[in-house]
């Protein structure tokens, strides 16, 4: 990215960081200010930034010549003045003064892009800045903080994820939705109610952390992997053909040898509609003396290439008349412990949250309110469905839908059969749906003791969130 607009967005987030150290202002707060067009702050900005702000107190829009030194040293000038609120109206007419700017600056030159993010200062201030990929379902949202004020960028404090690491990828709209934009269709998968997954009995591990022993569990081997291989390549040219956008598989079903058969069979029918962004059926690897073992779930792009593997960062875990057994992975916490981010205009900001990393309470708060993502993609090897399903729409506050696919698979490994009612969901909020209708903001799919299947070959279900109002 060009100099000046890497300074631009590094003084941004010095000043983001500033505010966050000191107090960000309520909404009734920054309207006051907003407001006023003739109080002493407003006049100073004026003064000081002539390129940036008119005298009718609406903004210009910058050129890569008007970021120069002087305007780099009025932004010192302010931030050394330590004025909160000064510092908050500079913020509102920099996130607007350099869209024009930075569009013209930054065009797509591939269908994807990859960033960390927008300024360079990130270990000094611990701020990321991204650009806002619009989502056509959000709501607005009263109170939203610091982020709320920006409009065209959004910010990411680093101070709150517990360690967590971000990479981001800039997708063009055009290579997602590929037959228009008035909905985005999704599918998953459920797969097979076949017993595929063999389990360990537990064992004693050592807590990563602690060095103590404790008793913990691993993936043996999958079982029937010809038979899941078949029905995952079926399944995706299935749902290209129906003109599927996303499709998501589940938990644990999947295996190395898998996705390069599957990666082979896709490369092999390139003239064949595939969905633009699959979730393969994540990847439980047992390791020497299981010091690395992993969980983790594959984003395929347009069945091309693998364009991040997205690994499970919490463990699973389940209670015997012994204490708990934990899902032997992730002993060395800091490790892996990455969240890939697709931002795409028009649908915001889709990433995969595994199974019980969407249940976990810490987890699940660090991404959803420091992240915001707009689509979350849960595939689920899950004994029940009831934490997901009364989950589903809790972040309907922020705009943000929830996919979730299971496997009754699952249910070899449980004798509650009713907590397969239901194997899948996806939520369809959007400035569409209908309030009297309880049934336009999700979509429930039936598992094996409700679907009345005779055989899960070609098991896909199917929603739509609209994008655009009918017609």
């Amino acid at each position: 990215m060009i100099n000046q607009l890497v300074w631009y967005f590094d003084q941004m987030a010095e000043i983001i960081r500033r505010i966050e150290e000191e107090e960000v202002f309520r909404e009734k707060d920054f309207s006051s200010l907003l407001g006023d067009k003739n109080n002493q702050i407003y006049l100073d900005l004026i003064s000081l930034f002539p390129k940036l702000i008119k005298d009718d107190r609406s903004f210009r829009s910058l050129t890569i010549s008007d970021i120069d030194e002087t305007f780099s040293s009025a932004v010192s000038v302010v931030l050394d003045g330590g004025n909160v609120a000064m510092l908050h109206l500079l913020l509102y007419y920099m996130d607007r003064g350099i869209e024009d700017c930075y569009m013209q600056m930054t065009g797509f030159e591939d269908d994807i892009e990859s960033c960390d993010a927008l300024n360079i200062n990130i270990h000094d201030t611990h701020i990321i800045i991204l650009k806002k990929a619009k989502c056509k379902w959000s709501m607005r949202q009263p109170g939203n903080g610091l982020n709320g004020l920006l409009k065209n960028f959004y910010y990411i404090d680093q101070n709150k994820l517990d360690g967590m690491q971000i990479k981001n990828y800039i997708l063009d709209y055009r290579a997602v939705l590929k037959t228009g934009n008035t909905s985005l269709k999704i599918a998953v998968s459920p797969i097979t109610r076949e017993k595929t997954v063999e389990f360990s009995a537990h064992y004693d591990g050592i807590n990563g952390k602690t060095g103590i022993s404790q008793k913990v569990f691993r993936v043996e081997r999958i079982l029937k992997e010809e038979l899941i291989t078949n029905q995952v390549i079926e399944n995706i040219h299935i749902a290209g053909e129906e003109d599927v956008d996303i499709l998501v598989f589940p938990e644990m079903l999947g295996t190395q040898d898998m996705l390069c058969k599957v990666m082979e069979a896709l490369g092999s029918n390139w003239e064949t509609d595939v969905p633009a962004l699959i979730v393969f059926p994540s990847v439980w690897e047992k390791t020497e003396n299981d010091l690395t073992n992993t969980n983790k779930s594959y984003m395929i792009l347009n069945g091309e290439e693998v364009l991040f593997e997205q690994h499970k960062r919490c463990d699973y875990k389940y209670d015997t008349a012994d204490g708990p057994v934990y899902e032997d992975i992730n002993r060395d916490r800091d490790k892996n412990n990455i969240l890939n981010i697709i931002h795409v205009e028009g649908l915001g900001r889709i990433c995969i949250v595994i199974c019980y990393d969407y249940l976990d309470e810490e987890n699940q708060e660090r991404i959803m309110q420091n992240i915001r993502p707009t689509l979350v993609c849960t595939p689920s090897f899950s004994t029940g469905s009831f934490h997901f399903e009364t989950l589903a729409e809790a972040f309907f506050k922020q705009s943000c839908n929830l996919v979730w696919c299971n496997t009754c698979s699952a249910a070899h490994e449980t004798k509650k059969d009713k907590n397969f009612e239901i194997i899948g969901l996806v939520t369809t909020l959007s400035k569409q749906c209908d309030p009297l209708d309880p049934g336009s903001f999700k979509r429930i799919f039936k598992g094996k003791t409700k679907c009345g299947r005779e055989n899960c070959k070609n098991c896909i279900y199917y929603a739509e969130i609209p994008l655009k109002k009918a017609t």
